[in-house]
C-alpha cells in the first residue's frame, strides 16, 4: 500500500529535523567528511573553531549611541571602520551601521539575548549567522606567509595593538578576516577566517595544500619588518 500525502510529508519533516540537529551538533568539516580540522607544526597552527557564536548587528543608530546602551552588559562596538574591539565577545565594524559580534565562549542564544536586552529593537536588529558559517583560526610565525600567499591583503602591516577586521577573498572564497588577540595581549595575535559553510571543504584543503610553501617562505625570508 502506497503512503498517503500526509504520511510522506511527515517523513520529510522528520528528515529535515534530523538534518537540522546534525548541522547544529556536527562541525562543518566533519559534516563534509574533511576532518579532523586541525594542523600543527612548530611554526603554524591551523584549526577549525566549532560552536563559535557569530551575530550580525544592523542599526540605524551610531556606534556611540549603541555603546551607551551596551555599556550595561560590558560590550562595546568599535567606532572606526574595519576595527575590532573587545576580547570575548569581540565586535568587528565591517560597514556603516553593521557590526559582527564573535564569541568562543558565549552561545549564540545567550549573546543574542544579552544584546536584545539593552538595544532598541525599533532601530536595531540582531541576526544569528552561526549555523551558516565556518571559522578557521590561523596562528604562528608562518601564518602571515600563508595568508599573504592566498589573499591580496598586506597582513604583515597589521599591528598587534590594533585589532582589525575586513572582508577579502581567498581564491574563490569570500571571507571575513579577523585579526585579534583572543587571550589578551600576552597570548599573541591570531587570524580568524570566517567563511560561508558551503565553502568549508574547499577553503580547508586550499590552506592545507599551501602550508608547505608558506613554511618554506618563512625559512627563506623570516618575518618581514
Amino acid at each position: 500500500m502506497n503512503p498517503s500525502a500526509d504520511e510522506l510529508e511527515h517523513e520529510v519533516n522528520a528528515v529535515d529535523w534530523k538534518q537540522a540537529e546534525l548541522d547544529a551538533s556536527t562541525s562543518p568539516l566533519a559534516q563534509c567528511g574533511a576532518g579532523p580540522g586541525e594542523y600543527s607544526s612548530p611554526d603554524l597552527r591551523l584549526k577549525e573553531l566549532h560552536g563559535v557564536a557569530l551575530l550580525r548587528l544592523h542599526s540605524l543608530q551610531s556606534a556611540e549611541e549603541l555603546n551607551s546602551a551596551l555599556d550595561a552588559v560590558d560590550i562595546q562596538l568599535p567606532v572606526r571602520p574595519l576595527k575590532s574591539q573587545g576580547i570575548d565577545p569581540s565586535a568587528m565594524s565591517l560597514a556603516p551601521g553593521e557590526w559582527l559580534l564573535f564569541s568562543e565562549f558565549l552561545g549564540a542564544d545567550r549573546l543574542s539575548e544579552t544584546l536584545n536586552s539593552v538595544l532598541d529593537g525599533q532601530h536595531s536588529q540582531v541576526l544569528d549567522l552561526s549555523p551558516g558559517h565556518t571559522v578557521f583560526r590561523n596562528e604562528g610565525r608562518s601564518a602571515p606567509w600563508l595568508l599573504g600567499k592566498l589573499c591580496a591583503l598586506d597582513v604583515f602591516q597589521f599591528n598587534p595593538d590594533e585589532p582589525c577586521a575586513m572582508r577579502t577573498r581567498i581564491q574563490e572564497v569570500a571571507v571575513t578576516l579577523h585579526y585579534h588577540s583572543p587571550g589578551g595581549r600576552k597570548s599573541g595575535p591570531v587570524f580568524d577566517l570566517i567563511c560561508d559553510r558551503s565553502m568549508t571543504r574547499y577553503l580547508w584543503q586550499l590552506m592545507i595544500a599551501s602550508i608547505p610553501h608558506a613554511e618554506q617562505l618563512l625559512q627563506l625570508y623570516g618575518k618581514p619588518k
